[in-house]
């Protein structure tokens, strides 16, 4: 039935591409396309009129860019936008997640053309993504103001004062899994981290592979900590944050090295947040801090769950501050947090209990 169809607007100024995605939209029975844009000022005149219930954004386009008109939408009349995009240069790539920033819930690669051997598999996952993120129920949190970070770190100290003598030690890393909305949770963690952290960071986000590198230059744009994309066999250094290189899986190994695998994919992920986890927890069991930050999904739940059976820190993201609570809501359910935080108190947590290198 009509009225129970996930309808879209599609946003695109190429007529090839546009009408290739209204095409594969269309084909599925849940969705209907309800309008096409060829510019951002284009979508933001469509929703003023009939409001969809989620949008695909290109970046790059004539009179209002993706970019501009995310920023613009979500002010207005949000609505979950989805940025798909073919280009692939530095520059558009920074822009893909600034359009996070602004609001976007996902970023997603063109889906590949028919006579590509690997068509089907990302027609799905695009088309799943456009569902889930059609559902994702937003709340104006983005463009913060630092009044509001302060209160949150201040509550943070209010709540876990009493805790940190109890649970301070030597924490040799900290390793952090996220999916939807972990972009700019994991951001807002790294920006106020500092960059003289006495231990490293790993990090496993859901991500496609070929935005791997440029979501870790637009961490790098802000963050205190280095991003970087992790070598196999690459010892991890003090106020380093480590990722992996795409379409891998991604662990550490003995005397504090990355290791690099393809072992298959975990639960149709990799590199997955399980996988991470579990190689945290067989090298440094008590000495680590686990993070679960927003994502859909139940990637990393479990093994959340055994780091802190194993005496380790763990932290979900509270159901607020996150843009899908699966994953951390999944570890909660199964009582793998030790504690339950938003990113601004998660990154107060981290102060008080790991010193800098210059204390």
């Amino acid at each position: 039935m009509t009225e129970n169809k996930i309808k879209v607007l599609v946003t695109e100024d190429s007529i090839v591409t546009r009408t290739f995605l209204v095409k594969m939209l269309s084909a599925d029975p849940d969705i209907e396309v309800i309008g096409t844009a060829d510019n951002g000022a284009e979508a933001l005149e469509f929703i003023r009129k009939t409001k969809p219930d989620v949008i695909t954004m290109d970046i790059n386009m004539p009179v209002m860019g993706g970019f501009e008109a995310t920023a613009k939408i979500m002010n207005e009349k949000p609505v979950p936008i989805v940025i798909v995009s073919s280009a692939y240069t530095p520059s558009e790539t920074a822009k893909k997640f600034k359009a996070l920033e602004a609001g976007a819930v996902a970023i997603l690669p063109l889906p590949f053309g028919r006579e590509h051997p690997d068509f089907e598999n990302s027609q799905r996952h695009f088309l799943n993504t456009v569902k889930i993120m059609s559902e994702v129920k937003l709340i104006r949190r983005w463009d913060r103001p630092a009044s509001l970070y302060k209160q949150e770190s201040d509550k943070a100290t209010a709540l876990t004062y009493d805790t940190y003598r109890e649970v301070r030690r030597d924490f040799s890393i900290i390793a952090i899994g996220a999916s939807a909305g972990g972009p700019v949770a994991t951001k807002e963690i790294l920006d106020n981290l500092s960059a003289d952290l006495s231990v490293p960071v790993i990090i496993v986000q859901h991500i496609d592979s070929e935005f791997a590198q440029g979501y870790a230059d637009w961490l790098n744009l802000t963050s205190h900590l280095k991003v970087v994309i992790a070598k196999d066999g690459e010892k991890m250094k003090p106020g380093h944050a480590y990722m992996a290189s795409g379409d891998h899986q991604i662990g550490v190994g003995c005397l504090n090295t990355i290791m690099l695998c393809m072992d298959p994919p975990e639960s149709g992920l990799r590199p997955s947040v399980s996988f991470l986890f579990r190689s945290v927890l067989n090298v440094y069991r008590q000495k680590a801090i686990g993070i679960l930050l927003s994502g859909m999904g139940v990637d990393g739940a479990k093994e959340l769950k055994s780091l802190k059976d194993a005496g380790s820190v763990t932290i979900a993201q509270d159901a607020s501050s996150s843009l899908i609570h699966g994953m951390p809501g999944e570890a909660i359910r199964q009582q793998g947090a030790c504690y339950i935080l938003t990113p601004a108190q998660i990154v107060t947590f981290i102060q008080k209990l790991i010193p800098n290198l210059s204390k």
